[in-house]
């Protein structure tokens, strides 16, 4: 519990700062998060997945440069179905199914194209993804866990409500998580949209 808190806090205390050196204002981002598994994880979890969300703070150095921090969450879940395995001479029939869990940790820099009605952007995430698999066969099941170095590209778009201060933010984002020494990559495209509060 007391990692958890620590890992929070260094969390929490990365996006105020990133946010508040900025010279120029910044913008925060509180996304839905969906998913489409590619490669690797889509043999585990083959499902699309609508459950996730991530919290973003920019700050801008420039007009046009932002630098920041995300925190987000994704999960995916798919039912194989019922099954007949064979594990050791040893014949298990169960109801499989298979989870996995995401959350990415990572420092943001974008590139905007316009600061006008529409701001078109790139950019990328560099940082790290916590990775946790649940493999169920019935009420029995092996999990797995590792911290996976990973990288995120975008491209997005942010529309400001008229003349207010929020506005929509709508970004496709490629997830890559690297493979570690008993894990492999993972990665999955994310169709992400939001409200964006631009300070």
């Amino acid at each position: 519990m007391k990692r958890k808190n620590i890992l929070l806090t260094v969390i929490l205390v990365t996006l105020v700062s990133f946010s508040g050196f900025s010279q120029g204002g910044g913008i925060w981002n509180f996304n839905w998060n969906t998913g489409f598994p590619l490669g690797d994880t889509k043999d585990f979890v083959s499902n699309p997945t609508g459950r996730g969300f991530s919290i973003e703070g920019r700050g801008f150095v420039t007009d046009m440069i932002t630098v920041g921090g995300i925190v987000g969450w994704n999960v995916f879940y798919d039912e194989v179905g019922w099954v007949t395995e064979t594990v050791n001479n040893t014949t298990i029939n169960g109801f499989k199914k298979r989870y996995l869990n995401t959350i990415p940790i990572m420092v943001t820099g974008h590139y905007y194209f316009s600061t006008g009605s529409i701001q078109p952007y790139l950019g990328v995430g560099l940082g790290t993804y916590y990775l946790e698999t649940r493999d169920f066969m019935g009420i029995y099941y092996v999990r797995g866990e590792d911290w996976h170095f990973g990288v995120a590209p975008e491209l997005g778009v942010v529309l400001p409500f008229g003349a207010s201060n929020t506005g929509v933010n709508i970004n496709f984002k490629y997830n890559y998580a690297a493979k570690t020494k008993d894990n492999p990559a993972q990665s999955w495209l994310g169709l992400n949209v939001g409200l964006s509060y631009i300070f």
